[in-house]
């Protein structure tokens, strides 16, 4: 199987292939009426009035913004990989998409004026839901799909990418 050996291709690919299932999620959601907000109206009121959500230039407006989405919290979470290696690749993807989840339709959304209004309890528990399952494929397919080389051996307790503040001076080291 080719393993990609680059981070942030690996997080953008793996961001839009397992983001793809949660907006099917969505979509049907939405058409089962148990969710009256679709991610492409979150979406698109970025860039449009509300009035204007459904038209169709604004849902490729809406697709394109999503997958940007989700190609940043792809890239977040393989960079979390490659810094604490793949063991609980799943709970560490999922943890990483329920942050966004928070920042995007909890804090963000709602101080910009850009979340619809729900008349459904489910709505965003569903949202969540499908943000914790984007999560988890993301992290799941990052740690198959990534390369050996992008993650710290965890046999090898010294092998994980050290964290430095900018300010600190790197260490000298003699042979």
């Amino acid at each position: 199987m080719l393993k990609i050996k680059d981070r942030i291709i690996l997080g953008v690919i793996s961001g839009i292939v397992t983001g793809t299932p949660s907006k099917i999620i969505n979509s049907m959601e939405y058409r089962a009426n148990l969710t009256d907000v679709k991610y492409g109206h979150i979406t698109s009121n970025l860039f449009l009035p509300k009035s204007e959500v459904d038209a169709p230039g604004a849902k490729i407006l809406a697709a394109l913004a999503n997958h940007v989405n989700s190609s940043i919290v792809g890239v977040l979470i393989t960079y979390l990989l490659s810094l604490t290696g793949r063991d609980q690749a799943m709970i560490k993807g999922l943890g990483v998409a329920s942050f966004s989840w928070v920042i995007i339709y909890g804090t963000l959304s709602e101080r910009l004026g850009l979340r619809r209004k729900s008349k459904r309890p489910l709505t965003h528990l569903l949202s969540f839901l499908d943000h914790v399952l984007f999560g988890a494929l993301c992290g799941l397919f990052i740690s198959k799909c990534g390369d050996d080389s992008l993650f710290p051996d965890p046999k090898m307790p010294n092998d994980k990418l050290q964290l430095r503040f900018l300010s600190q001076p790197r260490p000298i080291q003699s042979n």
